[in-house]
């Protein structure tokens, strides 16, 4: 059942489910379209499956499952389709679209409201939805949907399966917790403590001593031809241009600084600021008695002290910028006054202020000459970034009407290179020596996501700065090269595959001998296999728990066995074999360990809410009713995975 937990994770509504379980923030808008049309049974133009009155399309089925492959691909770029369904994509996929309809339905039908004007609510939150003002744009919401290939349409039906499960599936989890009882024998079961030998059973004590012959080694090779597969490979075009390429085209002319600078002659002409110190009391009349005590001798911090208030100074201070944090009347009387006096007190926003004047600093006037140099660095800044904002939307257009790579590349006067083909980690295996520019770290796994038909994209290599232009010039399919490039390899993996099936004659022998009662040491001793050996190996059951390190497979496999009993493991990687004997157990007790049971019982409690929310999507499926079309669904899977041999 905690399967389906990972399925529903992953599923369109499965992100806000998340939201409330796992602290996930995304909102998955990978939502195929839903037209809820077709006859049922009937794989072309028809539907993969049906929950209550709502049809999964063929259409939709697809668009989903791309979207599912485009998102495992962030982790391994060179997954491809057909690795991806025999992985269990597909079946995961459709469990996730009928249990999307399913809440869907169960909602509907027992009043749980999802308006149209919660959906559009929900629209106005997206990113991509929002215009350069970043308020919410009917035009950059049909960009989004366009850009992400998906109709309006289908983002509302997504919308409403995420927000019907945000209403009933935390209801359905909020159920009772684990009692102390359930979380007690789980604790000490964590505490139990196991220990036992192993012996390792190498495959290079049985390596063939022939080299196999030429129909073996194909028929090895066919056999484990994805051992030896090539990943995705693919060639990109791209064109790197960043804000110099607008810095000639953004120079202002002569004229151009001399509108700047009669448009922000305010900016130039002469001023003066002020150093102020000050201190804010609650009424005028206090105000009034500071400036007393302050003319009869007292230093204004005194005064402020007695007062138990304290003095603020400010520098550089200007009329403007003083009428804004006060008010006018203060900024007059601080302005009115000399060097060294104190302010004829006025009402500011926040009391009486009474304000000294430690200083008075003039600023001359600048001219046009003196100022030509900065104005021409703010103009030419300023008119740079608006001139590639611009021709970066132009180029994002152009490639939104078909325009190739070189077509924009020849309009924008930019030079289009073309790297070899390259596996998704930048490496070229035919040519060791190759090292990809730096910029291929941010190119290469967007191009990876792209489609292969030679459509070209902008990404950003820094934010605001450098941008490419990315095309898919050649790409080569995930395949294995042919036998005679690889022989060696594959003669190699031959002799150890052979290998490991001696080790595993052997270890299974020993595992019998040690069953009938014989000690794992003097077992071994008899089979006499060169270097094999026994180890001792001990450890608790938490040992296996924790994340992030390494478990020998071993210590795993002795807390799945009975006391006294034997089994056989693989080494991995053709390595050899292990015989794993138990020898003893000793059973915890977690009695008195308080964080021990808190924590589990905090897990387990966890695990009762998805199981709570799992049950609920069970009962919605079951009232609402799936029916699936078993024959399409693996029409669709033979297809996929280019079993039907096209």
């Amino acid at each position: 059942m905690i399967s389906s937990i990972r399925s529903l994770i992953n599923s369109k509504f499965g992100a806000v489910f998340a939201l409330i379980f796992i602290g996930l923030i995304a909102v998955a808008f990978t939502l195929g379209d839903v037209s809820g049309s077709g006859n049922f049974g009937a794989l072309s133009g028809g539907n993969v499956a049906r929950v209550g009155d709502k049809n999964i399309t063929l259409s939709e089925m697809n668009d989903s499952l791309e979207s599912q492959l485009r998102a495992e691909r962030q982790n391994n770029p060179t997954l491809d389709m057909a690795q991806f369904v025999d992985g269990g994509g597909l079946d995961a996929t459709l469990g996730q679209l009928i249990n999307g309809y399913a809440i869907t339905v169960f909602g509907e039908e027992y009043g749980v409201a999802v308006s149209k004007r919660l959906v559009d609510s929900e629209i106005r939150k997206i990113p991509g939805a929002m215009g350069l003002d970043g308020k919410f744009s009917a035009d950059a919401f049909r960009a989004f949907a366009q850009q992400i290939g998906l109709s309006e349409k289908s983002i509302r039906e997504g919308l409403a399966q995420n927000l019907f499960a945000q209403q009933i599936l935390p209801a359905a989890a909020s159920g009772p917790s684990a009692s102390d009882g359930m979380a007690l024998p789980y604790a000490s079961l964590m505490l139990e403590q196991r220990s036992g030998q192993i012996a390792s059973i190498p495959a290079t004590a049985f390596l063939p001593t022939r080299a196999p012959s030429e129909a073996v080694l194909a028929q090895f090779y066919s056999a484990n031809a994805i051992k030896f597969t090539i990943p995705e490979k693919r060639a990109i075009s791209y064109a790197i241009f960043g804000r110099d390429i607008t810095a000639q085209r953004a120079k202002p002319s002569e004229a151009d600084i001399a509108v700047y600078y009669k448009t922000n002659a305010a900016q130039f002409a002469a001023s003066q600021t002020r150093n102020i110190s000050q201190v804010i009391v609650p009424t005028e009349a206090a105000a009034k008695s500071v400036v007393a005590q302050v003319a009869a001798g007292k230093s204004l911090s005194a005064v402020a002290n007695d007062l138990g208030l304290s003095v603020t100074t400010t520098a550089n201070v200007t009329k403007d910028s003083l009428t804004s944090s006060t008010t006018a009347a203060v900024a007059k009387a601080v302005f009115a006054a000399a060097q060294g006096s104190i302010a004829t007190p006025a009402r500011g926003k926040l009391g009486w202020t009474v304000i000294r004047i430690d200083a008075i600093n003039t600023i001359a006037a600048k001219s046009l000459a003196a100022a030509r140099a900065d104005i021409e660095t703010e103009l030419l800044k300023t008119r740079s970034e608006e001139m590639l904002t611009e021709m970066t939307a132009e180029i994002e257009d152009a490639f939104a009407d078909g325009a190739t790579i070189a077509d924009v590349a020849k309009q924008n006067g930019l030079t289009v290179s073309t790297a070899p083909k390259l596996l998704a980690t930048g490496q070229d295996i035919s040519n060791s020596s190759y090292k990809p520019i730096p910029e291929m770290q941010v190119m290469l796994p967007a191009a990876f996501q792209m489609e292969t038909n030679g459509e070209a994209q902008l990404i950003e290599l820094v934010p605001g700065e450098k941008f490419a232009m990315i095309a898919v010039a050649d790409f080569e399919e995930a395949a294995p090269p042919p036998l005679n490039d690889v022989r060696s390899i594959v003669q190699q993996q031959w002799a150890l595959s052979e290998g490991a099936k001696g080790a595993r004659a052997a270890a299974d022998a020993i595992r019998k001998a040690v069953d009938g009662g014989q000690p794992l040491q003097s077992a071994l001793a008899a089979a006499a296999i060169k270097g094999a050996q026994v180890e001792r190996l001990s450890g608790t059951r938490a040992d296996i728990s924790r994340e992030g390190q390494p478990v020998p497979p071993p210590l795993s496999m002795m807390f799945a066995m009975k006391k006294g009993t034997a089994k056989i493991l693989a080494g991995g990687g053709g390595r050899g074999w292990y015989v794993v004997h138990l020898n003893d157990v000793i059973k915890g007790d977690a009695r008195g360990n308080v964080p021990m049971l808190m924590a589990r019982k905090q897990e387990i409690s966890g695990i009762l809410q998805q199981e709570y929310a799992a049950q609920m999507i069970v009962s919605a499926s079951k009232d609402a009713g799936v029916e699936k079309n078993e024959g399409g669904i693996e029409e669709l899977r033979t297809r996929l995975t280019n079993r039907d041999g096209n």
